[in-house]
């Protein structure tokens, strides 16, 4: 089957009087339960300067997005003051038949960076799940400046200045008991695994408690290196992204369940 070549881009500078119509990037339904949610997060952190780039096509579909803040307003365990952060970095793979999108959203960031007399621009990335890979910073003038755990931070530098590091994470997580579920709209698909989980998690006779962080400073305190989730089991962190019923079931069953005598 042939597909329609993509002819016309668009690049869109969402904000609080565009967001319902544009959309949130990685969700093009408005009747997923995340949509709402994020619509909401989103319009709340505007005015802390949030930026969201997004690529369209010409019948409006989404392409690609990058999502970014200042530094000090970052949903990440991380002291980034006077840089800019980037959240969320998505390209869809109908974006990638049209090339290089990743890379133009960098540029853009870049230069905003350039304008505002920022440091520079700062990243935290994976080659695990739910995160933007590192390459396509790397390949744009990016440098790799710290590392923990499966998250790497990387930086593109125009200013002197500290570079952004990862804060320690709190430990009054670990005096929590039971089942724990950390969460925040930030990413719009963490409503439906909280949903999930919880609801399994009760079919099996846990009592789930969940904190919703409201804030990037609550979220810089997380206790997962992910920032926007975490899953605890006593106090213990289990999953640092996004769980699905099939995953939770495994974690039951290896990290939850105590093997027989």
């Amino acid at each position: 089957m042939s597909v329609e070549p993509i002819r016309d881009v668009i690049l869109e500078k969402v904000g609080p009087g565009n967001v319902t119509e544009c959309g949130i990037g990685c969700i093009a339904n408005p009747k997923h339960e995340g949509f709402k949610c994020k619509v909401d997060w989103l319009r709340a952190r505007f005015g802390e300067g949030l930026r969201f780039f997004l690529f369209r096509d010409r019948k409006g579909g989404p392409l690609a997005f990058l999502e970014y803040v200042p530094g000090e307003y970052a949903w990440r365990p991380v002291d980034a003051e006077g840089w800019l952060f980037v959240h969320c970095l998505w390209v869809y793979p109908r974006g990638q038949a049209v090339g290089r999108l990743g890379s133009r959203l960098v540029g853009a960031c870049v230069d905003e960076a350039r304008r505002t007399g920022d440091r520079g621009v700062a990243a935290m990335v994976s080659q695990g799940p739910w995160m933007a890979g590192k390459d396509v910073f790397l390949k744009n003038g990016f440098v790799q400046v710290a590392e923990r755990g499966r998250f790497q931070l990387v930086i593109h530098r125009l200013k002197k200045g500290p570079a952004p590091r990862f804060r320690d994470i709190s430990t009054k997580w670990g005096i929590n008991r039971g089942l724990h579920i950390v969460s925040s709209a930030q990413c719009p698909y963490l409503v439906k695994s909280v949903a999930d989980v919880s609801a399994m998690a009760k079919e099996n006779g846990l009592d789930v408690r969940v904190t919703l962080l409201k804030s990037a400073r609550e979220a810089q305190c997380a206790p997962s290196a992910y920032g926007v989730f975490g899953l605890l089991w006593e106090g213990r962190l289990l999953s640092d992204h996004y769980v699905s019923k099939g995953r939770f079931r495994n974690i039951f069953r290896k990290d939850i369940l105590k093997p027989s005598p």
